[in-house]
């Protein structure tokens, strides 16, 4: 919906068709008064015009260099994101390593600890061997 709001800027009215809020437009127009305002006492010989387009100039720069700054935070935004995403494959692919590491260790538990029974059968059997030959 749109919004018809006075205001007064540097001495003459003006009526903005704006579907902000009325509080909005009102902030706006203040601080804009003020700085043409300031402009103006600032510099005597000044005309409201100049200090109106002192202030525009002045509104644009600091615009530009915000919105190349926003750029910039954007750019540095997605290399972090891309540096998450890669530091996020490189955990999954060590993980998915130890996982595999895990296994193969456990099977090499299991191996030696068959060997050792193995082991300690064989020497068993090689003591009982020798113990009914040392009957005989």
């Amino acid at each position: 919906m749109v919004n018809k709001v006075r205001v007064i800027i540097a001495g003459a009215p003006y009526a903005i068709a704006t579907t902000d809020t009325e509080t909005y437009v009102n902030s706006l127009a203040k601080k804009l008064d003020e700085d043409i305002t300031k402009l103006l006492d600032d510099n005597a010989n000044l005309s409201v015009t100049k200090a109106a387009v002192f202030c525009a100039m002045d509104y644009l720069d600091e615009y530009r260099k915000s919105a190349g700054s926003a750029e910039n935070m954007r750019s540095q935004i997605q290399d972090y994101i891309a540096d998450a995403a890669r530091a996020k494959l490189a955990e999954d692919k060590v993980r998915t390593e130890n996982e595999t590491l895990h296994r193969e260790n456990d099977a090499l538990r299991e191996q030696l600890a068959r060997m050792k029974a193995k082991e300690a059968r064989n020497r068993e059997a090689e003591n009982a061997e020798g113990n009914s030959h040392a009957e005989d």
